[in-house]
């Protein structure tokens, strides 16, 4: 992944040149964008269009063309062949993939400013973006994020539910064959999980553990859905290591959770699960770990979106590499017994059993 050695000097130069403009770049990638421009070089892909076409179908001034579409043409999103402005792949990318446009819309919405903080926020281990543009007393952005603006919500739980929703299905269809008897699903939120599995498999019963309003709201969800005999919740502080957690379950469930805390927060997470379980129980852990990518790309964005865990979430966790995650699972007395990669986008499930 990310070999660049064997760059020439002259592309590795202009390589930097784009980070050097990445803030730029990204404003007018916006505009080109939200203004439409992209969309109608798109709907006239054949013939191109000229600047003064362009203006006519946007209102936007021939400076403000210019200005967007040469800049557009240096990253690669237009091209310009006889004086006429064409959409390229790339171009093409940006206004229409549904994956670069959660990404877009969450960096542009939730990061954008926030970021600035980031070296404050590595220094003093707290999320110094989010408590200058968002509010200075939240010590995380977890309890908060129904109470984000609109557009940073809206972008925020659109690029999580882009990833999270990718896994999901194969995730219900794999643990409805193996029918668990009683899982507790730590960090459980609202209880789509939980309504998931029940609803897919009828022998099996689910026990949330999170906050007191995700508790209630579950529960809301559950009876909706015909399964509130089988979905049981207990309202805990989950980074309150001194107290345990219910016992006697054949799986702990933890998606897309121990990437919200460091690292002695997930090993004391993981040791509180491990007594959870009964005899032959096993702890599942789902992550998209990014050296475990099929690609560069999933691993790029897994890699940048940890800058905004420490600028933005809560300073203190990041993106993991399965390695890393490896090591946690052993400190807390525990061994992985199978691994299953490629999950919706990347996803791993990693099932661990207590160490013999």
């Amino acid at each position: 992944m990310f070999d660049t050695d064997k760059l020439s000097s002259l592309d590795a130069l202009m390589e930097a040149q784009k980070i050097a403009h990445a803030p730029i770049i990204f404003q007018v990638a916006n505009l080109l964008r939200e203004w439409g421009i992209l969309k109608l070089l798109h709907e006239n892909k054949k013939t191109g269009m000229r600047v003064e076409e362009l203006m006519a179908a946007t209102g936007i001034s021939e400076y403000g063309i210019k200005v967007l579409c040469e800049s557009g043409f240096s990253m690669g999103a237009l091209k310009l062949e006889d004086e006429r402005y064409h959409i390229t792949r790339i171009g093409f990318f940006l206004a229409f993939d549904e994956m670069t446009n959660a990404n877009f819309n969450y960096s542009l919405d939730v990061n954008l400013f926030g970021i600035n903080e980031l070296g404050d926020s590595i220094k003093e281990s707290r999320p110094a973006g989010l408590q200058k543009y968002f509010n200075k007393k939240w010590e995380t952005i977890y309890p908060h994020l129904t109470e984000l603006p609109e557009k940073a919500q809206k972008s925020w739980f659109g690029y999580d539910h882009f990833y999270s929703d990718s896994a999901f299905k194969p995730l219900v269809d794999l643990m409805a064959e193996r029918k668990p008897d009683k899982i507790l699903d730590i960090g459980g939120n609202t209880g789509k999980w939980a309504i998931a599995i029940t609803t897919a498999s009828e022998a099996t019963k689910v026990t949330i553990l999170d906050h007191p309003l995700q508790i209630q709201t579950a529960f809301k969800n559950a009876e909706a859905a015909g399964v509130k005999e089988r979905v049981d919740g207990v309202a805990m502080d989950l980074l309150d290591h001194s107290k345990a957690f219910p016992e006697g379950f054949d799986v702990v469930w933890m998606s897309q959770f121990l990437d919200c805390f460091p690292p002695e927060d997930i090993i004391a997470i993981l040791q509180r699960a491990k007594e959870a379980l009964n005899e032959d129980g096993r702890v599942h852990i789902i992550e998209p770990y990014w050296d475990r990518q099929q690609h560069e790309i999933g691993a790029y964005i897994l890699i940048n979106c940890s800058p905004y865990f420490t600028a933005l979430a809560n300073g203190t966790s990041k993106m993991y590499s399965a390695k890393e995650m490896h090591d946690y699972i052993e400190a807390a007395g525990l061994e992985v017994d199978e691994e299953i990669d490629r999950l919706g986008f990347g996803h791993t499930m990693t099932v661990c059993k207590k160490k013999v």
